[in-house]
């Protein structure tokens, strides 16, 4: 008995994988189904150990470079632009605009109920956007989401009733009426 060829193989992946039945073809994008279930731990370092520790505090902590005086939320440890160490810490304000986003129709485990946004959000004092869940938001799968969310719309953190250190003890932002 011999093996099928890796072109082979590919061939009867791609043929399976039509969710209705029907045979993918270069013509007829294949699907496949994924799951990813993954945990594990990240070793944050002592920049975004300061800036988790903040959150858990109701701040958000950035850090600035001495050199360009360029304003990272989240922080980094390193300027991007200068390489320089960036040694000087300042608390933002928990408001700012948002520049780009993309919606999110469909949801998944742990996130918020959609449609959601999610967006790109530079905070007041900010050189960086900080990314993350816009709610509150009445988005009409019949109409464009620009007109429910201008591009530039100021929004403000809405902070998790209980806080232990994490990216989501900012629970989302929401428009800032």
């Amino acid at each position: 008995m011999t093996s099928p060829t890796a072109s082979q193989a590919g061939e009867a992946i791609i043929r399976r994988s039509g969710s209705d039945g029907v045979a993918a073809s270069p013509s007829r994008p294949a699907t496949q189904e994924v799951n990813w279930n993954l945990r594990y731990d990240i070793h944050l370092g002592a920049t975004w150990s300061r800036f988790m520790d903040g959150l858990r505090q109701r701040k958000l902590l950035a850090n600035s470079c001495a050199s360009c005086s360029r304003v990272f939320v989240p922080p980094q440890a390193y300027c991007e632009s200068c390489f320089e160490p960036t040694a000087e810490w300042l608390e933002l304000p928990a408001e700012g605009t948002l520049e780009v986003y993309t919606v999110a129709w469909h949801g998944f485990t742990g996130g918020p109920t959609p449609p959601y946004a999610i967006g790109g959000i530079r905070l007041d004092g900010a050189s960086t956007l900080l990314m993350h869940h816009v709610v509150g938001v009445d988005f009409d799968s019949e109409s464009d989401p620009k007109d429910a969310l201008p591009f530039g719309t100021r929004v403000r953190a809405v902070w998790a009733e209980e806080r232990v250190g994490h990216v989501l003890d900012i629970s989302h932002f929401e428009p800032a009426s």
